[in-house]
């Protein structure tokens, strides 16, 4: 399925079912929207579960399809929350494993421990020194990333002019006692929230010892000894 075709499904949904609702978070100055999976995956079952197995890519064009209307407010960097996922996507923290990647899962735990919130560079604007060409690079990874190369030939040490930022905090999610079977020790899985996900009002949610459930999409860290990164990984979960 095509990009504009998704962002043309998810503009007919929210123009169907959500509409009322975005105008109220808009607002209201709230910069996200919650979509029900289930809602979604009546209105089109095949783009449901392309949400499933390439999260990003969707969410991403229903985040676009947002600022295809043309209403009063700001929607710059507007984001789409969606809860109700199927039970097949309820996975244990302790059986996660490189074949989530990229995948779209619901984890259920108890927070263990919680960062402070610090900001987080998404995208960063750079200036060829050689021709004075702007390259954005987009912050993916949890090293910052810069151009290796311009467009005019040149390789490295370009001027950085600008960046975004958005607000961001870890926390620890555990296995919670109910849930494990005999003497299992509980597992752990770090967690990434930002934007909406630290405000004062989520902020309270995700206090030590408060057990909630987490939807987000598997992602990988490579795992570093003395300043050398190893063929090792870990897992987290940035959530949605």
């Amino acid at each position: 399925m095509e990009v504009s075709e998704q962002i043309n499904l998810f503009y007919k949904l929210i123009e169907a079912e959500y509409y009322k609702d975005l105008l109220r978070q808009v607002s209201k100055g709230q910069k996200f929207l919650k979509i029900d999976f289930n809602s979604l995956s009546k209105f089109n079952p095949e783009i449901a579960e392309i949400l499933l197995e390439d999260p990003e890519e969707i969410i991403k064009a229903a985040e676009m399809a947002v600022d295809s209307f043309d209403i009063e407010g700001d929607t710059k960097n507007f984001k789409i929350r969606f809860f109700n996922l199927p039970e097949s996507q309820e996975i244990k923290i302790r059986e996660i494993r490189s074949s989530h990647i990229g995948k779209f899962i619901e984890i259920l735990g108890l927070v263990r421990q919680k960062s402070d919130v610090r900001p987080q560079v998404t995208s960063a604007r750079f200036e060829c020194p050689s021709c004075g060409n702007i390259i954005t690079i987009l912050q993916l990874d949890t090293k910052f990333k810069e151009p290796s190369r311009c467009s005019c030939g040149r390789h490295g040490k370009f001027k950085l002019i600008s960046k975004e930022l958005v607000d961001a905090q870890k926390i620890v999610l555990e296995e919670a006692s109910e849930d494990l079977e005999g003497g299992e020790q509980p597992k752990r899985m770090n967690v990434f929230l930002k934007s909406d996900l630290v405000s004062p009002l989520s902020d309270k949610k995700t206090n030590p010892g408060s057990k909630i459930q987490v939807s987000g999409v598997v992602k990988e860290i490579p795992i570093e000894i003395a300043g050398i990164r190893t063929t090792r990984y870990d897992l987290f979960v940035d959530a949605n």
